[in-house]
């Protein structure tokens, strides 16, 4: 008969990762001191799309700005009609018609991850503890006068303490500088993997000056754009493939390649319409080919690998594509490689926990988690330290394009795993001192390890 005394001292670390565990009540003492330490700790973010200050503040920036990125998904996901998100994307239409377009789904959407975030940066950015008809004008009044050079040093290093973020600007293969007060660059190759047709072909020629007739020019291209993008500091490799097809990548002769290529290049195979190419790729046998050509490029100088796995943003796509287990055989055959597997797999978490503790090389990123799903997340980092050693788990990357919002995720962040740390210490599992010290691992010694690696990161 179990032992009612062992059940019940146990009991908090059970529930570790739940909500009513981590919010229904106030914070202990523990899980306060926990916090205080991550709030003063300068940490590394993992991932970014925050554009270049000087574009920023270029533009008009108002709540409304804020809201487009993840926000906005969560809104016309409660159901949000075409009609009412032209009214809110028009920014001559004035604020109170704006608000009147969004409010109503809005209510439905502000208790979600994405909410959340929002609403702390509004409160913690700008000063604002309610968003209404009645503050909006106000709200967007105060970002408009905060939108000036400078903002980001403000935001990013004063408010948030963040030492450095991968910044994943979205170019493929673009070899452009980064600001290197705040960021180090991660670029994506996947247009070498994936060219739809031969206009693709010809914009890769143009970008690499290198002539493509053949398979093998196209592995020449590739390897002269990462060239180029390693001497402009490059310190990771980012995939975003997910969002294309799935990520089963097996090993092709290159016999197979060379018949897709030349397929390609004559227009024989037309791929098809909507979200049907994500699933019917007509040239497969290249893509999976290139994505090996690219990982071994990765593999050669040294690189870490970002891959996204899991949810997608926006309102559309195939999740199941997405599950990091998909990724077995590469994982197994790039030993050398460091695989830094994004947003957790979510829903598919379990899958990359096995990933993970079997495999030295694949990590464990909690990159835009803890917005996705807040108590998802806690749940998940809960399961993660009982299977995974705790130096291959990043606690966070924002994955954001405005830097306030990034802000507001770190503190949901930082309250996630002082809460998952407190209830574990609490419960026997470590002491105050080492729930700290994992702390800082989480938050930043294990990314700056794996970054500082691959040579170019501050």
């Amino acid at each position: 008969m179990m032992d009612r005394r062992w059940f019940v001292a146990r009991l908090p670390l059970a529930a570790a990762g739940s909500f009513a565990l981590a919010r229904a009540q106030q914070p202990s003492a523990l899980e306060a001191r926990l916090l205080a330490e991550l709030e003063k700790l300068e940490c590394v973010d993992t991932h970014e799309h925050i554009m270049p200050e000087k574009q920023r503040v270029a533009q008009p920036a108002d709540f409304f700005l804020l809201a487009g990125h993840y926000a906005m998904n969560d809104v016309v996901s409660s159901g949000l009609p075409e009609a009412s998100r032209r009214i809110i994307a028009d920014s001559n239409a004035g604020d109170r018609a704006r608000w009147q377009a969004f409010a109503p789904y809005w209510q439905h959407a502000r208790f979600t991850g994405y909410g959340q975030a929002l609403r702390i940066a509004i409160r913690e950015v700008y000063g604002f503890e309610e968003i209404s008809g009645g503050t909006i004008s106000r709200i967007n009044a105060a970002i408009s006068a905060m939108n000036r050079p400078g903002l980001y040093r403000k935001v990013l290093k004063e408010k948030a303490c963040i030492r450095f973020a991968v910044l994943d600007d979205g170019r493929h293969a673009d070899a452009a500088e980064v600001d290197r007060e705040f960021f180090i660059p991660a670029r994506r190759f996947d247009a070498f993997v994936t060219p739809a047709d031969a206009a693709a072909i010809g914009r890769l020629e143009k970008m690499t000056d290198v002539s493509i007739t053949s398979l093998g020019g196209l592995e020449k291209a590739l390897a002269a754009n990462f060239e180029r993008n390693l001497k402009a500091g490059m310190a990771a490799v980012k995939s975003g493939m997910a969002y294309a097809r799935d990520l089963r990548f097996p090993e092709r002769p290159e016999a197979e390649a060379n018949r897709d290529f030349d397929a390609l290049m004559r227009g024989e195979r037309r791929a098809p319409e909507g979200f049907r190419r994500n699933i019917e790729r007509p040239y497969r046998a290249l893509e999976d080919y290139m994505f090996h050509r690219v990982v071994q490029l990765v593999e050669a100088h040294g690189l870490p690998m970002q891959i996204h796995t899991g949810l997608h943003a926006g309102n559309a796509n195939f999740v199941a594509n997405t599950r990091a287990s998909f990724l077995n055989n590469v994982f197994l055959r790039y030993p050398r490689v460091k695989f830094d597997i994004f947003h957790i797999s979510y829903p598919y978490q379990h899958e990359l926990a096995v990933m993970a503790k079997l495999l030295p090389n694949v990590y464990v990123d909690f990159c835009w988690a803890h917005i996705v799903s807040p108590s998802g997340a806690r749940r998940a980092l809960d399961e993660f330290l009982d299977t995974v050693p705790v130096n291959k788990i990043f606690g966070f990357g924002g994955d954001y394009r405005f830097p306030e919002l990034s802000y507001a995720h770190l503190v949901m962040a930082r309250r996630n795993i002082a809460a998952v740390l407190a209830a574990r210490t609490a419960a026997g599992w470590c002491t105050e001192d080492e729930a700290d010290s994992i702390g800082r691992m989480l938050l930043c010694g294990n990314p700056a390890a794996v970054f500082r690696a691959s040579g170019r990161a501050a």
